[in-house]
C-alpha cells in the first residue's frame, strides 16, 4: 500500500515535468523550426540571402559615399569678471561706461561680464593691455567652436559646398571685425577700407548662399539644412550699413553674437 502511494507520487512528478518540457521547450522549438522551413520553402526560388534576411532593423546603418571635415576653431574672449547675480553684472557694466568703455553680459554658469571676442590671441592681448591702461583688470578665456565631420552622398554635393563656403565667409568676417574693433579703440571709428571691403564682399556671398539654400535638394539622411539657413541669417543680422563706420561696441556686439551662432550650429552637428 505504501509502495503504491510512492509510485503514484513519482508518476505525478514525472507527468508534471513532462508537461513543462512540452510547453516550455519542445513546442516553442518546433514552432521556430517550422517557421524557418516555411520561410526557406517560400523564398528558395527568389535568390534571397538567408544570412541577411533576418538582420534586425535597428542594426541597419546609413552609408555615405563621401565625408568632409570642417576644422574646429579656437577664439579668445576677454573677460572682466563673473557674478552670481545679474544685478551685480549690470553694476560692473555701469562702471565701465563711466570710463567710456562697454561690455557684455553673458549668461554662462552665472553672469559673465566680457569685453569682447577675438580671432587670435594677439588681438585679445591687445584688448587686455588697453583695459589695463584704463584701470580695468581682465583675462583671456578660450572660446571653442567644434569642428564637424559631414558625411554625404552625390545628391548632397551642393549643400556641402555651401556649408564649406559659409564657414570660410564667417571666419573672414569675424577676423576683419575683430581687427576693426581694435582699430576703433584708438581712432574712435573703424576706418580700414580694406577690412570693410572684405566684410561687405563676404556678406554679399552669404546672401547668394542663402538664396541657393532655399532651392537646394538633399538626400533624406541630411538633417542640417535648416540649421545652416538659421546660421546664415544670424551672420547677416549685423550686416554693415552704408555709413561704413562702426564703433567698438557695435562691432563686438556683432562678433559675440556671430561667434555664439557658429558654436551652436556645430554643436548641433555633433548630436
Amino acid at each position: 500500500m505504501r509502495i503504491s502511494r510512492i509510485n503514484k507520487k513519482r508518476n505525478k512528478k514525472l507527468f508534471s515535468r513532462n508537461v513543462l518540457l512540452l510547453f516550455l521547450i519542445i513546442i516553442p522549438a518546433a514552432a521556430v523550426i517550422s517557421s524557418f522551413v516555411i520561410y526557406f520553402s517560400l523564398n528558395r526560388d527568389k535568390g534571397i540571402d538567408l544570412t541577411t534576411a533576418f538582420t534586425a532593423k535597428d542594426q541597419a546603418v546609413n552609408t555615405f559615399k563621401y565625408k568632409f571635415d570642417i576644422n574646429a576653431k579656437q577664439f579668445f574672449r576677454v573677460e572682466i569678471k563673473k557674478y552670481e547675480k545679474y544685478e551685480d553684472a549690470e553694476t560692473q557694466i555701469a562702471m565701465l561706461k563711466k570710463k567710456k568703455l562697454n561690455g557684455f553680459i553673458v549668461k554662462e554658469q552665472g553672469y559673465l561680464v566680457a569685453y569682447g571676442l577675438f580671432i587670435n590671441e594677439s588681438q585679445a592681448n591687445t584688448a587686455v593691455k588697453y583695459l589695463k591702461r584704463k584701470g580695468i583688470e581682465s583675462s583671456l578665456s578660450i572660446f571653442n567652436v567644434n569642428g564637424a565631420n559631414i558625411k554625404y552622398d552625390d545628391m548632397d554635393n551642393n549643400l556641402v559646398d555651401i556649408a564649406s563656403a559659409v564657414d570660410t565667409a564667417a571666419l573672414k568676417i569675424l577676423n576683419e571685425k575683430a581687427a576693426l574693433s581694435l582699430e576703433s579703440l584708438y581712432s574712435g571709428k573703424a576706418v580700414s577700407e580694406k577690412s570693410l571691403e572684405i566684410i561687405i564682399e563676404q556678406e554679399e556671398r552669404l546672401i547668394i548662399m542663402l538664396n541657393y539654400l532655399k532651392d537646394v535638394k538633399t538626400s533624406d539622411n541630411i538633417v542640417y539644412k535648416e540649421s545652416l539657413e538659421i546660421l546664415v541669417n544670424e551672420l547677416l543680422v549685423d550686416k554693415l550699413g552704408t555709413d561704413r563706420s562702426y564703433d567698438y561696441y557695435k562691432l563686438q556686439n556683432s562678433l559675440m553674437n556671430q561667434g555664439e551662432a557658429l558654436r551652436k550650429f556645430y554643436n548641433k552637428l555633433l548630436i
